[in-house]
């Protein structure tokens, strides 16, 4: 009933206002059939992943590169089952990330959510629940909203996938990870997420039924190293579900080790 509401609520409100009159990057007007609200222009400075991928994190890799595996991935030993991408991480596509987490357009994340669900349109996987990736309560008071729990919304509507946005928790701030190299990364991010524990019958994080055994879909809005991924999947592992798999709208390059800051 509540989802058939949403349904309804969202129909009257895009007949009113209808979302998909100008191109949500640039601002030109545009056809409102134009898919995730972009004109012709903009969709081309993304760089769409339609190509071979990473077989375990879903990073983009060249036609010319002879392995299954990206280098960070041949490094290092994933916790989560296999990730997906829809897009190779570059300057069009970090200003608009930017603008959906410090510049307060939020509205991005309902067509990026779209994004999430057509790149997962031709996968097999079938979670039980989409979980985003959280933020700190300092960053959410100050930002208004968690944008990887905004795609996830949008992505657990047109889904039919159930959304927790409440079972993982992030309980403490870190420094900006994008000047760490992957191993302070990961060293940084120790202890950053735990299970909500509130309103379970222990109070402890232990193995929890709104978990157990169940394939969890984490969605985050970038992948580079999967510093921040693997520390939630371990999390969500240890408190009793069977698997996860990762979803990013955007992922970083193929690096060579030896590129690391």
């Amino acid at each position: 009933m509540k989802r058939i509401f949403e349904t309804i609520k969202d129909g009257i409100a895009e007949a009113i206002f209808p979302s998909n009159i100008y191109c949500i990057c640039c601002g030109s007007l545009i056809d409102r059939s134009r898919p995730y609200a972009l004109c012709d222009l903009c969709v081309k400075k993304f760089h769409w992943i339609t190509g071979r991928t990473c077989e375990k994190c879903g990073k983009a890799l060249p036609d010319t590169y002879r392995g299954r595996l990206c280098y960070d991935c041949m490094r290092i030993d994933h916790a989560f089952e296999k990730g997906f991408s829809c897009l190779t991480y570059g300057l069009h596509e970090r200003e608009v990330l930017l603008d959906l987490k410090y510049n307060g357009k939020g509205y991005y994340g309902a067509k990026f959510g779209d994004i999430l669900y057509d790149r997962m349109a031709c996968e097999t996987i079938e979670p039980d629940v989409i979980i985003p990736v959280p933020i700190s309560t300092a960053r959410m008071k100050k930002r208004g909203y968690n944008q990887s729990a905004l795609m996830a919304s949008r992505l657990s509507k047109r889904w039919g996938v159930p959304i927790d946005e409440a079972v993982l928790i992030r309980r403490k701030d870190t420094r900006l990870l994008r000047s760490l190299n992957p191993a302070d990364r990961r060293l940084a991010l120790a202890d950053a997420f735990a299970i909500n524990a509130k309103g379970t019958a222990s109070g402890k994080q232990a193995i929890d039924e709104r978990l157990k055994g169940k394939t969890v879909l984490l969605v985050d809005d970038i992948f580079t190293t999967g510093a921040t991924v693997d520390t939630c999947s371990k999390v969500l592992l240890d408190a009793g579900a069977a698997k996860v798999y990762v979803l990013t709208l955007a992922s970083g390059g193929n690096r060579r080790p030896d590129t690391d800051n």
